[in-house]
């Protein structure tokens, strides 16, 4: 077991460098595989024990300190090398999947935010500075990857322009944005390591066909949009953004719980069920349908069995 704890740490040292470095080692498709970057540690934290899970943070860590920018270290314990750490630990506390997926998010945030503190001390910054340094950086590495994939000069004269748009959209939204993606990163760390568990670990919790948020948090979601569309200020505006980055992708989840509940009770052939979730994040406007499902489910319980006349 001892000889295939470190077999597997060492692969997972390597596959947590591949997904990381994917965007940059394999274009813009390769980018997907940023997603996985936290898998590697929080399985064999949950497998082997989180000092198992540290040892491959760590080792990254200064793999990273030695051969890429700081910021992208920061990047990689932010978005995600605390999570893959908190996740599996606050799993093996017993605590639902829920409660550990919210925990690990504010853990990561917390610690985001120490990291930034630190930096900002160090090099007498501000804030909206280090936001602005972190997001050119990421534009200017997506556009030597578009320019290393062939395209045109028209066709990088287009993209520029799409890309100074959205680096504009994600400064005013950045906040909301990051803690939706750390969020988002580890509801798909726990959705693989669910399927990876088979007899090594448990994962506590209610099925996610039968997951809903707390009926409360929709008063948050209220005050957002209200915030956004009619606050005299701009910064209640922003805040309200902010706001709806982080809370519109929690009932987007709810939604899709409920698409869940009715697949369940269905009887379609697995791949007919893994093409209509595919259908449900790419297909548009599904992911907005899907989105008002999740918060309309208070109200209607689309998940509650109804007796046909």
């Amino acid at each position: 077991m001892r000889g295939q704890a470190v077999l597997l740490t060492a692969v997972g040292i390597g596959v947590t460098l591949l997904s990381l470095q994917g965007g940059s080692l394999l274009g813009p498709m390769g980018a997907v595989l940023n997603l996985l970057t936290p898998v590697a540690a929080a399985y064999l934290s949950m497998r082997f024990g989180l000092r198992t899970g540290i040892v491959v943070v760590a080792v990254v860590s200064l793999l990273l300190l030695q051969l890429a920018p700081i910021y992208t270290l920061t990047a990689y314990l932010g978005l995600f090398g605390v999570g893959s750490l908190l996740l599996p630990w606050f799993l093996q506390q017993r605590q639902s999947w829920d409660r550990a997926v919210f925990f690990s998010v504010a853990g990561a945030v917390l610690v985001t935010i120490a990291m930034a503190l630190v930096a900002l001390l160090t090099s007498e910054g501000r804030i909206d500075q280090l936001v602005g340094q972190v997001i050119q950086a990421e534009v200017d590495q997506a556009m030597r990857i578009y320019r290393e994939a062939g395209f045109s000069e028209s066709q990088l004269q287009q993209l520029q322009e799409v890309v100074d748009s959205l680096a504009t959209f994600i400064k005013q939204t950045f906040y909301g944005l990051f803690v939706a993606g750390v969020l988002a990163i580890q509801f798909l760390c726990l959705a693989i390591l669910q399927w990876l568990k088979k007899n090594h670990y448990q994962i506590s919790g209610s099925r996610f066909a039968n997951w809903r948020l707390p009926a409360g948090l929709i008063w948050g979601l209220i005050v957002a949009g209200f915030a956004m569309f009619f606050a005299p200020l701009e910064a209640l505006a922003l805040l309200g953004r902010n706001l709806l980055a982080i809370l519109l992708p929690l009932y987007f989840l709810q939604g899709l719980a409920v698409v869940s509940s009715y697949l369940q009770r269905k009887a379609y052939p697995p791949a007919v069920k893994g093409l209509i979730y595919a259908l449900v994040f790419i297909l548009n406007p599904m992911p907005l349908i899907i989105t008002g499902v999740g918060v309309f489910d208070l109200w209607i319980d689309f998940r509650k069995p109804r007796n046909k006349d």
